[in-house]
């Protein structure tokens, strides 16, 4: 089987269309009754600027967030679908407000089947009826969309700054979501958090193609709005980045004036270097040839040679496109087939793995350098690893975290969260096809963690 080219993603995520907005957002669970058989099926509907958008789940199919449009939205009426390989799979329902239920029938491939949803009050390990507010925070890019808890007493409050990708504030993963987890767990021992949408999603506006230093500007807004409007119930801010999220808190917490930075499995090391180890480990785990993986990170290191220097894309498009035939001539007639047009597929692989390295975003990533900020703090620091992270891996990011406490006296305390992937699940494997297979909640000992790192740091008891 043929190896198409991996390219990196820290986080995964999907642009959602919105289309309609009946008062019909939120959580909701149910079955598509087929013979014999029930499958089950979870949805998220979501206000955006006055309209709905979605996302559903189907755990059994191992298909997670995948993105929904709304059709159709008038009365009771609620007709929503997503797409599939073979066409749009469609939800003709009726909602009802009263009983917080949606029936109907879903179709696929001309046959019809009873389904039910009912709304939720608690989804994945996360409560639903918290002291929850609304905020729209302006920015110089736009607004900030997010979820403040306050804390009935004042307390530290973390605000919880995403990976790569455009992630609404719940930071939905393979259907973990892992934001509104942590929130509701850190408000459980008495933390206040804040999560928000970023730039371009839910109801945060902005272009989302923004460098690393745009969504430090975002986080530096965001801390300022909550120190003005709430400061009197906020005995400290301490900013939780995860993944990509870490190198956007430490290159704004000195300006913020924030109290101490908690890295999620946050890279130590250049983005290009984070990448090439991402290939390695992604490719080891597929089986794929070393011949394979050599080419691919030579192709990769032409790709941050015209990305740095801002040059034409035209020799790798071409290239690519060369390397994608050459692939799909080795599959079996009927795979090929079943690609639909040979030309449009090859335009659209192109554009899928080239759209992100073309961003200004893409450029920033493998052009900064974490230690450049990060040694010059004299801000506590909590530094979590996960023990099985494929896409932070633990070793070089781990070696590249203690030399620089040693070499430069950073206030840098490091955790290393055994068995657990990216998003500190308990894992088998780390591999990130993996995460929507597991528990959706963290393993044990990743918030302990943090709770006992803030009351060290700021002589505060928690629950």
């Amino acid at each position: 089987m043929p190896v198409f080219l991996v390219l990196f993603l820290l986080l995964f995520s999907v642009n959602l269309n919105a289309q309609h907005s009946p008062e019909a957002a939120g959580l909701w669970s149910g079955t598509i009754d087929l013979p014999d058989d029930e499958l089950g099926i979870y949805v998220t509907f979501e206000n955006s600027d006055g309209e709905l958008d979605g996302a559903i789940d189907i755990p059994r199919q191992q298909a997670y967030n995948l993105p929904l449009e709304v059709t159709e939205a008038s009365g009771n009426t609620l007709v929503f679908q997503f797409e599939t390989g073979t066409g749009p799979a469609v939800f003709y329902g009726e909602w009802s407000g009263l009983e917080n239920t949606i029936v109907g029938e879903f179709e696929q491939l001309g046959q019809r089947f009873p389904f039910r949803l009912t709304k939720r009050t608690v989804v994945y390990g996360r409560l639903i009826d918290l002291p929850e507010s609304e905020l729209i925070i302006p920015t110089r890019a736009g607004r900030i969309s997010g979820s403040l808890i306050l804390n009935d007493k004042p307390s530290p409050l973390v605000i919880l700054i995403s990976g790569s990708g455009s992630q609404d504030r719940d930071e939905n993963v393979a259907g973990f979501r892992v934001f509104g987890v942590l929130s509701s767990q850190l408000y459980e021992h008495g933390f206040s958090t804040f999560r928000y949408d970023d730039r371009g999603i839910g109801q945060s506006l902005g272009e989302p193609d923004a460098t690393l230093a745009e969504l430090a500007e975002d986080v530096a807004d965001i801390t300022g709005y909550l120190r003005s409007n709430h400061g009197d119930q906020i005995t400290g801010i301490y900013l939780l980045g995860h993944s990509q999220g870490g190198l956007v808190a430490s290159i704004i917490a000195e300006d913020t004036g924030a109290d101490g930075i908690i890295f999620m499995a946050s890279p130590f090391l250049r983005g290009d270097e984070i990448i090439n180890i991402q290939i390695r480990l992604l490719s080891e785990e597929m089986s794929v040839p070393e011949t394979v993986v050599t080419q691919n990170l030579e192709f990769q290191e032409r790709i941050y040679e015209v990305a740095r220097n801002e040059a034409s894309w035209d020799e790798i498009e071409f290239d690519l496109k060369e390397r994608l035939i050459q692939q799909l001539n080795q599959l079996p007639v009927q795979q090929r087939n079943a690609l639909g047009d040979m030309s449009s597929f090859i335009e659209s692989q192109i554009h899928r793995q080239l759209s992100s390295a073309k961003s200004r975003w893409f450029k920033s990533l493998i052009e900064y350098e974490p230690a450049d900020s990060i040694g010059d703090f004299n801000i506590p620091m909590l530094v979590i690893f996960a023990e099985k992270d494929m896409q932070v891996a633990l070793k070089p990011n781990l070696e590249a975290a203690e030399n620089l406490a040693d070499n430069t006296g950073a206030n840098l305390s490091i955790a290393v969260i055994p068995h657990t992937n990216h998003l500190f699940q308990h894992s088998n494997t780390g591999s990130p096809g993996e995460y929507g297979m597991l528990d959706r909640s963290f393993a044990d000992g990743f918030v302990q963690t943090i709770l006992d790192w803030v009351k060290q740091v700021s002589s505060i008891e928690t629950n």
